[in-house]
């Protein structure tokens, strides 16, 4: 069976910081930086990871998790 190379996105002209911002909720923080986007994680165990990937990652981000002391931040840039 071959793979399908579209994304599935469910519609792909949704903001994607306002789709971020329903997806983290209270569990995160979204912070606009250098034409993409930092993500600060408060609760690792609550926060949404693959819904979160899925969203910048089928939308062409690339992604990096990175920490800083005990924090832990999602970067994403186009």
């Amino acid at each position: 069976m071959a793979q399908s190379n579209i994304p599935p996105v469910i519609n792909p002209t949704v903001d994607v910081e306002e789709e971020l911002s329903w997806l983290i909720g209270d569990v995160g923080t979204i912070y606009q930086a250098m034409g993409g986007y930092k993500i600060a994680i408060h609760h690792a165990g609550a926060f949404p990871w693959d819904e979160v990937f899925k969203a910048l990652l089928y939308r062409g981000f690339q992604v990096w998790v990175t920490r800083h002391k005990a924090d832990l931040f999602i970067e994403a840039k186009p």
